[in-house]
């Protein structure tokens, strides 16, 4: 297209041709949009063929059973076990050392749970909500004391 402009034209009236060139990338953009989206639908339909395929010749694979009980303090519940949730095993962790100030990834890292830093920033800010832990200056998370009365 560049090539094709009338330079001669271009030089006389530039702010005609930024205005049509605008345009022109802004249909382009619009045009690179759809694409995008039919790319994502047909690569999904082309996951969900293969993932078929597999089946077919496979099986469907059989649910996983729940892991055996280990001594983290997991209760039982109508016959199966209920894994430690996430903020006790926060709660666990930072109530070890009362004082020391902890980053949201310190404690996902003493967690085996780095990939998981958001769900784990998400856990220490609501138990800073209902006062279990103190959120200091600096996203910095600290064990609230229990009030004694």
């Amino acid at each position: 297209m560049i090539e094709t402009l009338p330079w001669e034209e271009v030089a006389g009236n530039p702010d005609k041709y930024i205005q049509l060139l605008e345009e022109r990338e802004t249909e382009l953009q619009r045009d690179l949009f759809k694409v995008r989206q039919e790319l994502k639908v047909v690569r999904l339909m082309k996951k969900q063929k293969e993932l078929t395929d597999e089946w077919r010749t496979s099986g469907i694979p059989y649910q996983r059973k729940a892991e055996a009980p280990s001594d983290e303090g997991e209760t039982t519940v109508a016959g199966g076990y209920q894994p430690v949730t996430r903020k006790t095993r926060i709660m666990r962790l930072i109530g070890q050392d009362p004082q020391r100030q902890w980053k949201a990834l310190e404690v996902a890292s003493a967690l085996n749970e780095s990939l998981k830093i958001k769900s784990v920033r998400v856990a220490m800010d609501e138990l800073a909500k209902t006062g279990s832990l103190i959120k200091l200056p600096n996203a910095y998370y600290q064990y609230a004391q229990p009030q004694q009365n």
